[in-house]
């Protein structure tokens, strides 16, 4: 059986450069291009918007993971590039800066934790796009 995201994402660019309005159920955002690309920089760009979601799957994951052991951990922040070598090829640098009283081996679990996360278990599989038109 397969797993099925349940939440759609709903994605438009009218007429405004490249201001685009995102929304996922209750909640809305936007997304733009900076102003060196024409863009008029109103959101983070569609790159950023997948190093974010990287980001932040990472930093939810090891917060729960820490909370569930009772691991002393007062913080994750997440810092994450994509080096784009050419079309076919790029790659995530992801830092996991913790924060709180962990021993070493608190923090390699943690390291570990986060390789696990579900957006890194996506973009480490296999991906497949459909599109069609609506």
């Amino acid at each position: 059986m397969t797993a099925v995201f349940e939440d759609k994402v709903v994605v438009s660019t009218a007429k405004t450069k490249y201001e685009t309005k995102i929304s996922s159920g209750k909640h809305s955002w936007l997304a733009d291009e900076p102003a060196s690309k024409e863009g008029t920089d109103l959101g983070p760009s569609p790159h950023e918007l997948l190093a974010s979601s990287l980001g932040a799957c990472t930093s939810i994951t090891v917060r729960m993971y820490a909370d569930k052991k009772g691991y002393p951990l007062d913080s994750v922040e997440v810092h994450v590039t994509i080096d784009k070598r050419s079309p076919d090829d790029n790659q995530f640098t992801r830092i996991v800066n913790l924060s709180g009283n962990l021993t070493e081996e608190q923090r390699e679990r943690l390291l570990t934790v986060a390789n696990a996360c579900p957006v890194h278990k996506l973009l480490s599989g296999k991906i497949e796009i459909e599109t069609k038109l609506g």
